[in-house]
């Protein structure tokens, strides 16, 4: 059997499993630092982050890589929500990363929408749809938290495209993956 290839003869690329991997990892320690970073920034917006981990997942789909986007972005969410989360936060983050991977998996079908527009709607269709877990714990009073949310996510969204048009420009120019 070759090292290229599983019990059942399926191909696995080892290559592609260790990239993702270390994008799980470096998610992870990004979430980690922007959860120390969001303590600061309870009292102007509570729980707004960057998501700066999400730029990763955004390369991957920007670059053809859905499947790993997705690989990356649920193996990120349950490892964080296990180190550093509860049961409720995995399933704020989980509501709002499944919703955001699919709606920038969509959009990066159409040559119209750059990086920063995908991530722009990819954040204001987390929040959305972490407003909608949160009711349901919570109560339908958070509801009134969403404009802020739309406008913290559009702003962070359009940080986290700025950044990933950079890196995609860098991965063009030096051939990286």
């Amino acid at each position: 059997m070759s090292a290229k290839q599983g019990n059942c003869g399926n191909r696995i690329n080892i290559k592609s499993i260790t990239l993702y991997a270390l994008f799980v990892a470096v998610c992870l320690i990004i979430g980690y630092l922007e959860s120390l970073l969001s303590i600061s920034l309870i009292a102007v917006a509570p729980g707004v982050k960057l998501g700066l981990s999400n730029a990763i997942a955004l390369t991957l789909i920007c670059r053809g890589d859905t499947k790993g986007a997705w690989a990356v972005n649920i193996t990120r969410i349950c490892l964080s929500a296990l180190l550093f989360g509860s049961p409720i936060s995995f399933l704020f983050s989980l509501a709002g990363g499944v919703a955001s991977t699919a709606v920038a998996c969509i959009l990066s079908k159409l040559k119209s929408v750059s990086a920063i527009g995908i991530s722009i709607a990819g954040g204001a269709v987390h929040n959305i749809f972490q407003c909608v877990a949160a009711t349901v714990f919570v109560g339908v009073g958070v509801v009134y938290y969403l404009p802020a949310l739309l406008i913290f996510g559009a702003l962070c969204g359009a940080f986290c495209g700025v950044l990933v048009k950079l890196v995609l420009n860098k991965i063009k120019i030096n051939g990286i993956f």
